[in-house]
């Protein structure tokens, strides 16, 4: 199955999830959530089954891994339609910003109508950012683009299914802006499917059996549409840009009883920052 009849489709599937839009609005306003988002943007999120509940379990592991705090500047790069900014506007407060990104302008102009206007520390931004999957006609390249913010300016970035997207000159890019934008005592947290020697004794839930290199893909025609990594090519990337793991938990996917999540998540920081940690 080639892209383009990958993406014709996600385009009929979409258009159908549209057409219930009603039917989802009047389910959602009888059980008191006629906030969420409409059912054809949560699912470009991920599967409408665990929309809230993912939403709710990341915010425990931004509080508790990450030690987010209510007065923090957060930058969300794969927001989607605000998965997670749901529930962090409950979390925090009138000192702290947040600024979600994402690639579908759909989710983004929602989330400006919905969540930014009753929130002036929240702030959406569309960027054109070319995806081959999921935006394929965007006029910039991941592995080039800058985001336009200043230097030290986010206390927490948050990359939620991003890295699992993404081309290795891409996510080497993003990790390099990520280290750019993190404050010296600024905390990232990403997650990836991570390829190891246990993970590779697992019985994983998906079968990367594409590419080559420090790279893997489930679909031969679509790469984008769920990427692995070597995990001792992510590991040499953070080392490049500076950046370290504080904590990493392994996920379910790869057939771990005791994963913590379904993805692979690292919690990471600057170099320096955890070196001069040790020495106090």
């Amino acid at each position: 199955m080639n892209q383009t009849t990958i993406r014709l489709l996600r385009s009929i599937r979409n258009a159908g999830l549209v057409a219930l839009g009603p039917v989802d609005y009047a389910v959602r306003a009888l059980n008191c959530k006629a906030d969420l988002p409409p059912l054809h943007l949560r699912r470009y999120v991920g599967p409408l089954g665990s929309f809230e509940s993912s939403g709710a379990e990341f915010m425990g592991y931004l509080r508790s891994f990450a030690g987010l705090r209510p007065d923090e500047r957060v930058l969300d790069i794969g927001c989607g339609c605000g998965q997670m900014a749901l529930h962090l506007k409950n979390y925090l407060d009138e000192k702290s910003s947040y600024v979600g990104v994402d690639i579908h302008r759909p989710s983004i102009k929602w989330c400006q109508q919905k969540i930014a206007r009753r929130h002036k520390n929240f702030q959406f931004a569309h960027i054109d950012v070319r995806n081959l999957a999921y935006n394929p006609n965007a006029a910039q390249r991941a592995e080039a683009y800058v985001f336009p913010f200043a230097d030290r300016t986010f206390d927490l970035i948050l990359l939620k299914s991003v890295f699992t997207h993404m081309r290795p000159p891409e996510v080497s890019n993003y990790l390099n802006e990520v280290a750019r934008l993190l404050k010296s005592d600024g905390r990232c947290l990403a997650t990836f499917f991570l390829l190891n020697d246990e993970q590779a004794r697992g019985a994983n839930d998906l079968a990367f059996n594409y590419g080559e290199g420090e790279w893997r893909y489930v679909h031969e025609h679509s790469p984008e549409s769920a990427v692995a990594y070597d995990e001792t090519f992510v590991m040499e990337l953070l080392e490049k840009y500076g950046l370290v793991v504080e904590k990493k938990m392994y996920g379910r996917w790869s057939g771990r009883e005791d994963g913590l999540s379904y993805q692979d998540i690292l919690i990471l920081s600057h170099k320096k920052a955890q070196e001069a940690a040790k020495e106090i």
